[in-house]
């Protein structure tokens, strides 16, 4: 059977079943290899290796949080801040450097399952540092080594994307890690540097600058969440202030065909998460993704996962997901390569 030739379903907000017309499994007959270019670490650590550490570690789960119920999201959010409630529990650990390289084989087993050759991770190290109780750069050196050792078991290649959040102290943020970076000799494995948080939240007027800066002083990839929630002028102000290669998300630039022109004309990447998009409510149940718009209009994208642990799916669903949403399967059979043109790792075999 030739795929491009299934009407796909809209996804249009349900829980991806493997039900519809065609299955997550059929994925892999039409992808083998993957890369993924959005997916945050703690996001990624399975409900069972989270409860298991916080169990190791004696950290009473808060009062009135179910994990059941709060550690996962299986419908569509009010909110965005209703969909990271589950921060609540998953910023509350490893604390001991055994369970961080627990918790960082958990995730890479699991890309390892959904056929990934090479993955760009993103993580705050500035938390770990804090609730590890270690200097910036240790934190770093501890997160860097756990990953090279767990990917090695697989020969997956990575690179590690730094998170600043936004909010009045991102450029202090963001100065402590480009220092952890520096003093630990600027490990190639840092590749890139990202943005994220609520998109209505101000920041300092200097870090677009910022950012800049340790573009041309690094050599670092710049990607930066937005769109997502947030009006799409927040996509403009990503490529033309922060100097963004790619866009998080940015499913708001579907409703502005200027924006997809900009998109386009400078080649910027979106890092489309069909089934995070859905969850968070970026895209509403009536509303179809914008990701035929993308595709049609010639923007370059990749599919990725967010936080596939939080979905209970992984990159495949996604894909799935995103063949539902109307995407043509030959799409996806590229993106592989498009991964590989858009990444921020260097020399991807």
């Amino acid at each position: 059977m030739h795929h491009e030739e299934i009407t796909q379903p809209c996804f249009c907000g349900k829980r991806w079943s493997g039900t519809e017309a065609l299955r997550s499994d059929s994925v892999s007959e039409i992808v083998l290899d993957k890369g993924e270019l959005h997916i945050h670490l703690n996001g990624a650590v399975p409900a069972k290796t989270v409860l298991e550490i916080l169990g190791d570690e004696g950290t009473e789960i808060i009062t009135d949080f179910n994990p059941e119920r709060d550690l996962v999201r299986r419908s569509p959010c009010s909110s965005l801040a209703e969909y990271l409630v589950p921060w609540q529990l998953l910023r509350r650990l490893p604390k001991r450097e055994e369970n961080l390289r627990r918790l960082v084989v958990a995730v890479v087993s699991n890309l390892h399952t959904n056929g990934v050759r090479f993955v760009e991770l993103r993580s705050s190290v500035l938390y770990l540092a804090a609730i590890q109780e270690c200097s910036v750069p240790e934190a770093l050196n501890r997160l860097i080594t756990c990953i090279n050792q767990a990917t090695e078991l697989y020969a997956m290649q990575w690179g590690l994307i730094l998170t600043v959040t936004r909010g009045d102290y991102s450029s202090v943020h963001l100065a402590a890690l480009l220092s952890a970076y520096d003093a630990l000799g600027r490990s190639k494995h840092v590749v890139g540097i990202d943005l994220a948080g609520d998109e209505e939240v101000s920041y300092p007027t200097e870090l677009p600058s910022l950012f800049r800066k340790a573009k041309d002083d690094f050599g670092l990839g710049i990607t930066i969440h937005a769109g997502e929630t947030g009006r799409s002028e927040n996509v403009r102000t990503a490529i033309e202030l922060f100097g963004a290669d790619r866009i998080g998300h940015g499913t708001a630039a579907g409703s502005d065909p200027a924006l997809m022109e900009l998109l386009a004309k400078r080649d910027v990447c979106v890092e489309v998460c069909p089934i995070s998009n859905r969850l968070t409510g970026a895209i509403p149940p009536e509303k179809a993704h914008p990701l035929r718009d993308f595709y049609e209009h010639g923007v370059p994208f990749v599919i990725c996962s967010d936080n596939p642990a939080i979905h209970e799916q992984g990159l495949n669903e996604d894909y799935a997901a995103a063949l539902a949403e109307g995407l043509p399967a030959q799409v996806l059979r590229e993106q592989y390569t498009q991964a590989k043109r858009y990444s921020f790792i260097r020399g991807i075999s």
